[in-house]
């Protein structure tokens, strides 16, 4: 069960039956308390979070995709396979330039 308080004071008097818990959530500071009870009713020691938003993380610019990797390695190995054609030596009886 969830129940909206102010502060920690609404947390601490708010008072939970025997062998339950409660979440506790004061919106204005961001916090959320979870308060329990054990099966004879004596208070278990309360539990503090801060609440805060996950915001994305922002795209990194320096990222390629898939398509522009394999297209780029194209190139690199057209551009691999000139250079290999001009260092080879020119046939037997054809010209060189």
């Amino acid at each position: 069960m969830t129940v909206f308080i102010n502060g920690e004071a609404g947390a601490t008097s708010y008072p939970v039956a025997a062998g339950n818990t409660v979440n506790l959530v004061d919106l204005d500071s961001g916090r959320m308390w979870f308060k329990s009870t054990d099966v004879n009713g004596m208070p278990c020691p309360m539990r503090t979070f801060e609440i805060k938003e996950i915001t994305p993380q922002p795209v990194n610019s320096d990222m390629v995709s898939r398509k522009e990797f394999e297209s780029l390695s194209q190139q690199l190995q057209n551009l691999q396979q000139l250079l290999m054609s001009a260092q080879t030596p020119a046939e037997k009886g054809g010209k060189s330039k």
